[in-house]
């Protein structure tokens, strides 16, 4: 009979010690302001809100800043969200028509990100366009956003909604 090095209780323990660190540290990283950031290849996405709903709103608008801190130029050319939230996401950009009272939202294909610069997704400006959302947003509330670069791949950001 071979020795075990374990028993059963303390393999238990372990595991129960593992996954419940884990759950921890995903609670506390989930609940940080909207001011966290996520940094992957060289490109740091930070502060991504939208403003939260009075009503049922079918439409909504995600603001974010986006860093470059490598040497080279990189591409944002995509976004999503889980269906489950909203049936669409894309990257647009507001455009003065005939002076600043009018506006037009238009799709882009991509953002270009500066090598060492920043975007600022902002009011009046390039935004994330949600459409087709399947609750009100409630200030206090997170959501998970996708984010699709050229050269940093996609990266995954969590966006909270901010009272107006």
């Amino acid at each position: 009979m071979t020795p075990r090095l374990f028993s059963r209780p303390l393999v238990f323990a372990a595991v129960t010690l593992f996954a419940c660190t884990a759950i921890f540290v995903s609670a506390c990283s989930s609940s940080g302001s909207s001011s966290s950031s996520v940094k992957q290849r060289g490109m740091v996405v930070s502060n991504a809100w939208t403003p939260e709903s009075a009503t049922a709103a079918d439409y909504g608008s995600v603001y974010v800043t986006i860093e470059n801190t490598n040497a080279v130029v990189d591409k944002l050319f995509s976004a999503s969200v889980p269906q489950s939230f909203a049936k669409s996401a894309s990257v647009q950009e507001s455009v003065a028509i005939a002076g600043p009272a009018t506006t037009s939202m238009n799709d882009v294909i991509s953002v270009t990100i500066p090598a060492n610069g920043t975007v600022t997704f902002e009011p009046g400006g390039y935004h994330v366009m949600l459409a087709g959302i399947a609750a009100p947003l409630k200030a206090g509330q997170k959501f998970d956003l996708n984010l699709g670069f050229m050269n940093a791949g996609i990266i995954k950001v969590t966006v909270t909604v901010k009272a107006s």
